[in-house]
């Protein structure tokens, strides 16, 4: 029963890194497809049609073209059009190249969320040394998107930045479910100071911490009693795995999940906290 509980949870964990990979392609394509279109009625409106009017008209007076620009009521006008014109042209120049700077940085970020996938998809169970700030960062970037939309400002305290010995698919799906939770405690109509922190710090020569405190709308001291069992939580559509998950991925590890909150809308902390060796190469 308890291995079937745990193979659900981790289940639940790469599901949840998944959701937020298709949640935060969907919202970058949403912003493609936004600069597409604003590309494509610029160019519908452009101006550039009338430099042809103005090609046809001193074509038609090419024989005595210095007396159409200088006598010819139309062609005394030219000058100052074409100078318009220019004005006009460069300025939808600029647009389009802003909207294509967009889209080019949208694609790019698209490739580099379904890279972070395919890397943290890999086989699990596999150790590997690294700095645990590029773990974190990951966890920004899957997010990104989200925290823009959602006008939620993130700070970044690295008070150090150790490399350990670690299973990298764990210690992500831990932090994706806590960077979830974080924002839709940060979603709400009455949380005015929308600030993510992510904390790294280092416990001696034998510990990360990692903590993601939130400003947000806080837990209350029945549901903290309940945070972490399995099928327990507060959200409409949640299913109660991520952080019970959480906290069996984390004991797998050798680590911990804690949560410190003092009550509601007043925030919440949780801490990861993982050995810089695991256990087996310890011994």
């Amino acid at each position: 029963m308890i291995h079937e509980l745990v193979d659900t949870a981790r289940r639940a964990g790469m599901a949840e890194i998944a959701t937020g990979v298709l949640h935060n392609v969907g919202n970058v394509l949403n912003s493609v497809n936004v600069s597409a279109s604003l590309v494509g009625e610029s160019i519908r409106k452009s101006k550039a049609a009338n430099v042809e009017r103005v090609a046809k008209l001193l074509t038609d007076n090419e024989a005595n073209l210095g007396t159409f620009l200088t006598q010819d009521p139309k062609g005394k006008q030219v000058p100052a059009f074409l100078r318009t014109l220019a004005t006009h042209l460069q300025e939808e120049q600029t647009r389009v190249l802003k909207e294509l700077d967009s889209l080019g940085q949208s694609l790019e970020h698209v490739k580099t969320i379904i890279a972070m996938q395919q890397n943290y998809a890999k086989v699990t169970g596999i150790h590997e040394t690294m700095a645990v700030v590029d773990v974190v960062e990951d966890a920004l970037r899957l997010n990104a998107i989200s925290f823009t939309r959602h006008e939620i400002r993130v700070r970044r305290e690295f008070e150090a930045k150790p490399v350990a010995t670690l299973e990298r698919h764990k210690v992500m799906q831990i932090l994706v479910n806590l960077l979830t939770n974080a924002k839709h405690a940060l979603d709400k109509p009455e949380v005015k100071d929308k600030t993510l922190t992510v904390r790294v710090a280092q416990n001696g020569n034998e510990t990360v911490l990692i903590s993601v405190v939130d400003t947000g709308s806080g837990i209350t001291p029945e549901s903290m009693s309940r945070l972490f069992q399995h099928g327990f939580t507060t959200k409409p559509q949640g299913h109660g795995f991520g952080l019970h998950h959480g906290a069996l991925a984390a004991k797998e590890m050798g680590g911990s999940l804690t949560a410190k909150s003092d009550g509601a809308g007043l925030g919440a902390t949780f801490t990861l906290e993982i050995p810089i060796r695991p256990p087996e190469a310890g011994a």
